[in-house]
């Protein structure tokens, strides 16, 4: 297959918007746009605005005539690659159990459709085209509102037979920890993503000790977020600080579990809570440096995502090439 002059679509499906990007075989974002997900009760009505809008991708004065070699969706839940069906859609019901694959390829003219999950398309956007790019095994963790991630084995991204392999989030790192939303305690998720960062920020406010964080929020403990509780971190704050060094324990001895696990060339972190930058990236190589002894990992390695809010698409977009 010739790849120059050709382009893969990569649709980011979420429930309020979806983005369409047009990309060509290195990685080249040609063309953008986002749309507003249709509130409906039916999937036809949804997969005919995605297949609108990937025709108008492939409307694009650069794209001729048959140069898309395929599209692909990233989808926010549980799916079934094979069949290219959703399985679950907390937040676009109407798609759960739906042929979308299917229903895009017969609106496209047979035009090839994969489907994966958004943390899968986000390993593989930052394995072929971002900061894991010629590395062959790599980890990434998503960190905000939940903790996912993915992992590549020579050269692929894995789910496994029951597409669970890469639910890190899940992983149990404190058994008398925080409940985590799936039930459990001690989650990696219950320890270190958006929740438990507030929570922790607020007891350093409520403790009394001089910090920021109070000014930052005009005394209401219930606008904190972790940007806020960044940014006093960053200005010095030092309960602020305290707040990252734990979280950043917590995702460094996450990371040492995978390690071990998957053995990855490099460690890539995204999301929100990575935008905290030294005052997160400096605990959590501290502790996979101190905690990770038995696999020598090289901690330069943890590395910042760089593709951060568009890895969605960059990573459908990939897929589509992928499966082309």
């Amino acid at each position: 297959m010739k790849s120059k002059g050709s382009y893969g679509i990569g649709i980011d499906l979420g429930g309020t918007t979806f983005a369409v990007g047009v990309f060509d075989a290195e990685g080249g974002l040609v063309d953008r746009s986002s749309h507003d997900t249709p509130v409906t009760s039916s999937a036809e009505v949804v997969a005919d605005a995605l297949a609108q809008a990937a025709r108008e991708g492939m409307a694009l004065p650069q794209v001729a005539e048959g140069s898309v070699v395929g599209l692909a969706v990233g989808f926010p839940g549980p799916v079934d690659p094979e069949a290219g069906v959703v399985k679950k859609a907390p937040n676009l019901q109407c798609l759960a159990g739906y042929s979308l694959t299917k229903a895009l390829s017969d609106r496209l003219g047979g035009l090839k459709v994969s489907l994966q999950n958004d943390a899968y398309c986000a390993t593989l956007a930052e394995l072929r085209w971002g900061a894991g790019k010629g590395s062959r095994n790599l980890l990434m963790l998503t960190l905000g509102t939940g903790i996912g991630g993915g992992i590549a084995i020579d050269g692929k991204v894995v789910r496994g037979p029951r597409q669970i392999m890469g639910e890190i989030g899940h992983m149990i790192l404190d058994p008398a920890g925080r409940k985590c939303g799936c039930g459990n305690y001690g989650c990696f998720e219950a320890m270190a993503a958006r929740d438990a960062i507030v929570e922790w920020a607020a007891r350093e406010i409520q403790t009394g000790r001089p910090t920021q964080l109070l000014d930052l929020v005009e005394g209401d403990q219930r606008r904190l977020t972790p940007e806020i509780v960044s940014k006093a971190a960053q200005a010095g704050d030092a309960a602020a600080q305290e707040v990252y060094q734990r979280v950043g324990f917590y995702i460094g001895i996450g990371i040492c579990n995978c390690i071990v696990m998957c053995d990855p060339d490099v460690v890539v972190l995204g999301g929100g809570i990575a935008e905290a930058g030294d005052v997160l990236f400096e605990p959590v190589r501290r502790t996979v440096k101190a905690r990770g002894l038995i696999s020598g990992f090289d901690v330069s390695k943890i590395v910042s995502a760089q593709y951060k809010n568009l890895a969605g698409i960059y990573g459908a977009g990939a897929l589509a090439w992928e499966q082309a």
